[in-house]
């Protein structure tokens, strides 16, 4: 039996609290691959001036503040804005002050200011109107939200289907696939675009006139659900 939606927000908000917790969670029962799920949003980002909703440990804005973009974080909990801070610090990119803690359905900036949001493994907020109100808002036209908002190993070898059982037990069941794919290589990733498809749909962007596209990114190890919304002209 898996965890209750009660206990399941305290084991989270158990994490957002410390970053060590944090790091754990993300990185050993995900068999290290959560990184690379992220910054699979590397390739989509539309523009220059980009926004992180809960940038956690803040890798990933030091991933694009290294690439060359202008980034702006909002954080609800003060313990990873602290702990994104750190990171970027302590790999040189950009200012302390762009992790800003607050909340995504009260977003501190101006109306049309950004060309891509990014949210990687949302939690409950990425379903509230407000959030995605908020989102329209400071979106330019023609920009988009990027939402990687799941991602499941595949029962392969000898320890993924172990970690899959962890999963579900925290999780509950995902409906998604846990088949091997016919990939060459782990490193060689496929993406497919899905008409239809039962994730993300939870997330109110139709009734904000975003334009919603769903895809489904896979390698020999694991699959990525992700949705993107976009702005129109």
């Amino acid at each position: 039996m898996s965890t209750t939606p009660q206990l399941r927000r305290l084991l989270f908000e158990t994490l957002y609290k410390n970053r060590y917790l944090y790091r754990f969670a993300s990185t050993v029962p995900f068999a290290g691959q959560w990184r690379i799920w992220q910054r699979l949003v590397m390739t989509r980002i539309h523009g220059h001036d980009i926004l992180e909703l809960g940038c956690g440990l803040g890798d990933l804005l030091a991933d694009m503040l290294e690439a060359g973009y202008t980034c702006r974080a909002i954080e609800h909990s003060p313990q990873m804005v602290a702990a994104a801070r750190a990171t970027l610090r302590k790999r040189n990119a950009g200012l302390e002050s762009w992790v800003m803690q607050g909340s995504a359905q009260q977003l501190p900036f101006s109306d049309n200011m950004f060309d891509t949001i990014i949210s990687t493994f949302p939690n409950e907020y990425i379903f509230d109107p407000a959030t995605i109100a908020e989102v329209k808002r400071v979106l330019r036209p023609g920009g988009r939200i990027i939402i990687v908002e799941a991602g499941t190993l595949l029962s392969v070898g000898y320890l993924q289907p172990l970690l899959l059982l962890i999963h579900f037990l925290v999780y509950g069941s995902t409906g998604k696939s846990t088949q091997r794919h016919n990939q060459a290589s782990e490193n060689i990733f496929t993406a497919e675009e899905l008409p239809t498809t039962v994730f993300g749909k939870l997330i109110p962007l139709e009734q904000f006139d975003l334009r919603r596209s769903s895809e489904r990114v896979c390698s020999q190890r694991w699959e990525v659900y992700i949705t993107t919304g976009k702005k129109p002209e």
